[in-house]
């Protein structure tokens, strides 16, 4: 029985498969309900192309009974894009819910002050500092694959196994020998375990 939600945001041109393996084995091997959400709730289409049919808009999202939010990278961040859904972010955050960024998702983190006081990493310390002007977290950045500060689990956009392991870990999804095992399996691509000998 499902018992928690997770919900993903998704934007038209994100960054697809950064989020790919967390929610697909949250959705298989845990309690977790996943659910998309995109600002207007209208389709969209992932870095991909794959079209995206969200469950809910924005203005939908109740941060009060969701315990994680996933924002996945793409451009857009980078760009300036998605400011809308700051506020929703900075709700989740007061209310003490995981937040997972990765990639380009960590710029909108950053810009808002919520990176200045706690461990992070993004895709390198200058990568934040060039495109978010209000980022003041030098100190407390580490070069680092994943980091997670609090409740924010922030990550690099080639880190998306480290990703999913740093949310099983925060959430209590597997015992930590069985995450173990499977963060190896990933890493090394089943091929110290023969599977496709």
């Amino acid at each position: 029985m499902k018992k928690r939600i997770c919900y993903l945001f998704v934007f038209n041109g994100y960054a697809d498969w950064e989020a790919a393996l967390t929610v697909a084995t949250l959705n298989k091997f845990s309690d977790f309900m996943i659910r998309t959400f995109s600002i207007d709730g209208k389709t969209i289409h992932s870095m991909g192309d794959i079209a995206i049919e969200p469950d809910h808009s924005m203005q939908e999202v109740d941060p009060r009974i969701v315990d994680l939010l996933i924002l996945p990278g793409g451009e857009l961040w980078e760009n300036g894009g998605n400011a809308e859904i700051a506020p929703l972010v900075a709700e989740f955050i007061r209310l003490g819910k995981t937040v997972a960024a990765i990639c380009g998702a960590t710029v909108l983190l950053a810009n808002e002050g919520h990176l200045d006081h706690i461990p992070h990493t993004s895709n390198g310390l200058e990568y934040l500092k060039d495109l978010a002007p209000g980022y003041h977290g030098d100190v407390f950045f580490e070069n680092l694959p994943c980091v997670t500060g609090n409740n924010v689990i922030t990550a690099n956009g080639a880190a998306f196994i480290e990703f999913m392991a740093a949310i099983f870990r925060k959430h209590e999804v597997l015992e930590e020998n069985m995450l173990d095992a499977v963060y190896e399996l990933y890493k090394s691509a089943g091929m110290d375990n023969k599977l496709y000998a």
